[in-house]
């Protein structure tokens, strides 16, 4: 995590989130994960465009939570492909660019947020 976050300080981001995602710790721009400490791996968002060639290079899978179907330009980028800080660096600005050039997410029915408990649980 802190070499995610010393890569986002050498691209000049300033004021990320992070938040707990897939057993690991996600970083976000607004609302949107891009990259996931995962590990001693990655979980990254990629520009559709560059998502097949991400899949083509050693060390790199499609992320697939639930073991099946693979989430929609996401990879799992393994330890020795992000051992050296340049690298982890360029993949850390990939992702950013895949979260960028992703479409807004919807927004809620009727714009409410969702409930955290079902009616008359709350306390």
């Amino acid at each position: 995590m802190e070499r995610i976050r010393d890569a986002l300080v050498r691209l000049g981001e300033r004021g990320m989130r992070e938040k707990g995602v897939f057993s690991g710790r996600g970083f976000l721009e607004g609302k949107s994960t891009f990259v996931i400490a995962w590990d001693d791996s990655i979980i990254a968002k990629m520009p559709p465009e560059a998502y097949e060639e991400a899949l083509q290079r050693a060390g790199v899978v499609a992320f697939a939570p639930d073991g099946e179907r693979p989430m929609s330009t996401w990879v799992v980028v393994s330890a020795d492909v992000v051992a050296d800080d340049p690298e982890l660096a360029e993949w850390v600005a990939l992702a950013l660019r895949g979260v960028r050039s992703a479409p807004p997410a919807k927004a809620r029915k009727g714009g409410a947020p969702a409930k955290s408990a079902p009616r008359g649980k709350r306390r």
